[in-house]
């Protein structure tokens, strides 16, 4: 399980970020780099941590996608003590089109669909409901000047999380070994390594 945060601004436009340290780091740590031991949400000042978490395959790969070409494969998630690639300038090259694409940018569909669920049931949710009940405080303290009406307004639940299972075909690399990838069954083109771009050979 690779666990990892996002923050949301209360006030302001919410900006989506993976909580990663400098592009100079490894892939490891830019995708775990604030761990949180809590599955709650905590306050700090006008943002709220919303800890989650994105399953592995048993062989310790990420599903991820190309934010260009749209194919969906997987890249893999050094266990303690491994050895791994430190993030190229400019970040990773998609294993299918090789059109390099900054590290926070590799997220599936379901991955952004998990992340809206969550901006919907733990910061906006929250928020919406406090609102109401500000506006029930104002309705009941006017003296029937103001009626509130609409105040049955529910936060959604959150949602479950990801599962993962163990599809693709493993690719190795001869330049940079320690970073293998998955790639779609039936993909016949040339294979790109995430860190350089070249392709595998055979």
């Amino acid at each position: 399980m690779c666990v990892l945060e996002r923050r949301f601004g209360i006030h302001a436009p919410c900006a989506w970020r993976e909580a990663a340290p400098a592009i100079s780091t490894s892939r490891q740590d830019a995708l775990a780099a604030s761990l949180q031991a809590a599955a709650t949400i905590e306050p700090m000042g006008d943002e709220v941590v919303v800890p989650y978490s994105l399953p592995l395959d048993s062989n310790r790969f990420l599903r991820r996608e190309c934010p260009t070409c749209e194919r969906e494969f997987k890249w893999y998630i050094a266990d303690e003590g491994e050895v791994s690639e430190q993030v190229p300038e400019g970040g990773y090259f998609c294993p299918y089109c090789a059109i390099q694409a900054p590290p926070t940018t590799w997220f599936t569909q379901a991955q952004v669909a998990l992340q809206h669920g969550l901006l919907e049931s733990e910061v906006a949710g929250p928020e919406i409901e406090k609102f109401v009940d500000h506006m029930k405080d104002i309705g009941r303290n006017s003296g029937g000047v103001l009626r509130v009406e609409g105040g049955n307004y529910r936060r959604p639940a959150r949602p479950d999380p990801l599962t993962e299972t163990d599809d693709m075909r493993r690719i190795d690399f001869a330049c940079h070994p320690e970073e293998p990838v998955k790639v779609l069954d039936d993909w016949s083109g040339a294979v790109h390594c995430l860190i350089c771009g070249n392709p595998a050979t055979a």
